[in-house]
């Protein structure tokens, strides 16, 4: 029995401390939605506002900067949604995501607001309800998206990610946007249109729009409690 316990610990000791946890298997996922996310031309992470705390929260733990993958929104949910030890950020907290991912952190709140082109003076929102009438450009699977479905809206124009979907909304292929404004103001500038170009209209104050990095709920909980702590101990 001692010569297998210490094979186990010269075992454990090869390995690495993070292995021997489980958090070799970590994979992260993310999508390209500046100003929160950043990926380049080749599909690398090069940073944003929520990839900054994501990142010290990953040094604390001791994962390295390769499990951090860029992928399509859609892909990024589902991988997290459908394979322990998968993690996606930013992403925000729904009744139906619950029941399959764990919201480990929170990284930054945010407020969603109804936004229309300036030009359209014949959009007229004064009260959630009226939004009902209108198209609204969301982004697959997106939390907007799903509120919005749940909400009852039907004509909802859905793009494969952020990007795509302010183009189309600048570009008058509906008639709403559904956005924080610092958000839209960042893709505006990536456009090279001027914020004026948009007006805002009312606060979506019945959605949590919160942004977390969220694990599969069936990752082991020693490894979610790891990178809560960390949370807990970087700004």
């Amino acid at each position: 029995m001692r010569l297998i316990a210490v094979a186990l610990l010269a075992a454990l000791c090869r390995v690495g401390p993070a292995a021997a946890a489980g958090l070799d298997l970590v994979r992260i996922y993310t999508d390209d939605d500046p100003p929160y996310v950043m990926v380049s031309p080749d599909g690398q992470v090069m940073g944003g506002t929520t990839v900054e705390k994501v990142t010290r929260v990953m040094r604390k733990v001791g994962v390295p900067p390769s499990v951090l993958q860029a992928a399509p929104w859609a892909r990024a949910y589902q991988e997290a949604k459908s394979h322990p030890y998968a993690m996606v950020f930013p992403i925000a907290k729904t009744r139906e995501r619950m029941q399959f991912l764990d919201f480990t952190f929170k990284i930054l709140d945010t407020e969603v607001y109804f936004y229309r082109l300036a030009a359209r003076g014949d959009i007229q929102v004064h009260a959630f309800d009226d939004a009902r009438k209108y198209s609204v450009c969301v982004v697959l699977n997106d939390y907007r998206h799903e509120y919005l479905e749940n909400e009852g809206f039907l004509r909802l124009e859905v793009s494969s990610d952020s990007t795509l979907n302010a183009k189309k909304f600048v570009n008058g292929r509906c008639d709403l946007l559904p956005s924080t404004e610092t958000g839209l103001a960042s893709k505006l500038k990536a456009l090279g249109l001027p914020r004026e170009r948009v007006v805002r209209g009312i606060k979506l104050d019945k959605l949590d729009s919160a942004l977390y990095a969220a694990f599969n709920k069936d990752t082991p909980p020693e490894v979610i409690a790891r990178f809560k702590a960390a949370a807990a101990e970087v700004p």
